[in-house]
């Protein structure tokens, strides 16, 4: 009866472990853990939507992510995902509709048309490093990102 016992602690915290340490919902690594090449995109427009909430292609540990819905010059809406809510939320406060931003972004294979992931923006005076020449995030080099890393 001891030696069972103990089996099912030891099942519980491995299971609670493991759990905790599991990464998003999308893919297992990320661009800066690949080495293939992604190409960089200019995309400028106007804000449509500052959208917080759960994002499907997170590969980091972060449930709630920011994104930004911009409508580009060519009339298409841009699902651009900056980051986890609580390294990017304090950044994206005073955007609103309509607002003219310019960023630079990358895709990935697994993201649907029309989705991007932000390297850097531009808005109101402002600029924001998201991610390094390697596409590395600030949040995950140890850094605060804004203005320059």
């Amino acid at each position: 009866m001891g030696s069972t016992l103990k089996m099912l602690v030891l099942a519980s915290m491995l299971a609670a472990i493991t759990g905790y340490a599991q990464k998003g919902i999308g893919e297992p690594n990320g661009v800066t853990e690949e080495a293939l090449p992604v190409a960089l995109i200019e995309l400028n427009g106007t804000v449509e939507e500052v959208k917080e909430g759960p994002c499907t292609y997170t590969v980091g540990e972060s449930t709630s992510g920011i994104h930004l819905l911009v409508m580009t010059e060519n009339e298409e809406v841009a699902n651009v995902h900056l980051g986890p809510t609580w390294a990017i939320s304090i950044w994206v406060e005073g955007m609103e509709k309509g607002q003219n931003v310019s960023m630079v972004v990358f895709r990935t294979s697994n993201l649907p048309n029309n989705h991007y992931i932000a390297k850097e923006l531009e808005w109101d005076g402002q600029k924001a490093q998201i991610r390094d020449g390697y596409l590395k995030p600030f949040w995950a080099a140890g850094r605060y990102g804004k203005e320059i890393w």
